[in-house]
């Protein structure tokens, strides 16, 4: 494994940038795993979270060229800390089912309104929350969450469970997915205690949070039994808070008695953080982590990292490893270092040059795929093609009917037909890392055209 590892090293060095090669892929070392697989041990916490993030994909598929094939690749912290260190699956597991008398259960118990920062884009959720959460007059005590991913819908939503947990803990609070409910209630079916998941969720509960409802587009007896369980919990005054991606009118198979509960009370959603909000939010990150950064260079980074919390989070963890694995001071230079390598990694593919690359893939123009012909090939093209431009340039659905030609609702129908198909469908989901590796390639060619160009400058 140490020669095919050299080998991956020698083109992940032409692909990235020094400083980010140097810091990140330089360091990895090879560790005795099992039988086709490569073990990559990684110095610290830090690093083995930035790679995990941002460059194995990278050394997945430079192995997979280097090889001919796909093999496992591996991330472990270095020999010298605890095995279970080593990376969850990259699949988003359910949430946990949480009753507030046992504690805080499966609920991250970072995720309270007092960590919460409030700007312009998200003090309505906020204040919404809280008083649902506090039992304030509230209309209908339905709250809907709605935002894109890493503004903060599930932190509110778990604030609410927290705050229950800790100020009233004899109160039962369930707290889960969509996902979650479903599969529960299928194995309720598949045991012959459907009677018992029903006592749970209509009888026991108290406070009901249920995270991203998008989950239940086209599945119709799910549905049913969410909307028999709502009408219960309404009927006895119960309070619910649900989360989305999507707003209640815009997720498609959704039955009207269910589409009707959702919008039964307030519908809150929450816009991209402005830069004070930014600023703020990287000076409480700070804190928490128990570094002193200076307000000038936590400006900085807000100033260039504008999409979402998680981003923010990133680079200052990333300025972070620097510091620590480089034994440096916090600085500017460091800050701007940060910065480059984060450019050298994030996805700015313009969509034009998503809907060639798609184009290319299926072997259709640019007029078949925005054209109106519903052969299947053109119309999973056209589905690719929106989901990898919603992925990599954060348009809003609006943006992205307008650019393909489409409405708002066919937008949406594409994107969730898609989302659905891949759980069911494992050659589409092989279609989708296929172009994914394309869409890397491009990226990195893109990368590094704009490198030269900046040092030519």
């Amino acid at each position: 494994m140490q020669g095919i590892w050299e080998t991956v090293k020698a083109t992940l060095k032409e692909q990235m940038s020094p400083s980010g090669f140097h810091l990140w892929i330089d360091p990895l070392k090879v560790e005795d795993g099992p039988e086709g697989e490569l073990l990559l041990a990684c110095p610290n916490p830090f690093a083995l979270r930035w790679i995990k993030s941002h460059y194995l994909h990278l050394i997945q598929q430079g192995v997979q060229t280097t090889l001919g094939l796909v093999q496992p690749v591996r991330l472990v912290l270095s020999p010298a800390r605890p095995r279970s260190a080593v990376l969850p699956p990259v699949s988003q597991p359910a949430l946990p089912l949480l009753t507030a008398k046992s504690g805080n259960g499966g609920l991250n118990r970072a995720f309270t309104f007092d960590q919460f920062v409030v700007g312009a884009s998200n003090r309505l959720a906020f204040q919404a929350s809280k008083a649902l959460a506090r039992n304030d007059t509230f209309y209908n005590r339905i709250l809907f969450l709605t935002a894109s991913s890493g503004l903060g819908k599930s932190h509110l939503s778990q604030a609410v469970g927290n705050f229950l947990a800790q100020s009233a803990p004899q109160r039962q609070v369930l707290y889960l997915t969509a996902e979650s409910f479903a599969n529960e209630m299928v194995m309720a079916l598949k045991s012959g205690r459907m009677s018992n998941f029903k006592e749970r969720f209509r009888k026991d509960c108290e406070v009901l949070l249920l995270e991203e409802v998008q989950f239940l587009s086209g599945k119709e007896k799910i549905q049913a039994e969410v909307t028999y369980t709502l009408d219960t919990l309404m009927a006895q005054n119960k309070r619910l808070v649900f989360t989305s991606c999507y707003l209640p009118g815009e997720i498609s198979h959704l039955s009207q008695e269910l589409r009707s509960r959702l919008t039964g009370g307030v519908i809150t959603p929450i816009g991209p953080p402005d830069f004070p909000t930014r600023a703020n939010i990287l000076a409480k990150k700070a804190e928490n982590r128990g570094v002193r950064v200076s307000a000038k260079i936590l400006e900085y980074l807000a100033e260039h990292v504008t999409e979402d919390v998680r981003r923010l989070e990133s680079a200052l963890d990333c300025l972070v490893a620097r510091s620590t694995l480089l034994n440096e001071s916090f600085s500017l230079q460091l800050a701007q270092e940060v910065l480059q390598d984060l450019k050298a990694v994030e996805t700015r593919l313009s969509i034009p040059q998503i809907q060639k690359i798609v184009g290319d893939y299926y072997g259709i123009n640019l007029a078949e795929l925005l054209g109106r012909s519903r052969q299947k090939r053109l119309v999973r093209a056209r589905q690719m093609a929106l989901y990898f431009s919603r992925l990599y340039t954060r348009k809003t659905m609006m943006e992205l009917g307008r650019l393909f030609q489409r409405s708002h609702a066919s937008v949406v129908h594409a994107l969730q037909t898609l989302e659905r198909d891949r759980q069911s469908q494992p050659r589409l989901a092989k279609e989708i890392q296929l172009l994914e590796e394309k869409l890397a390639q491009a990226q990195i060619r893109w990368g590094q055209r704009a490198s030269s160009l900046h040092t030519d400058a």
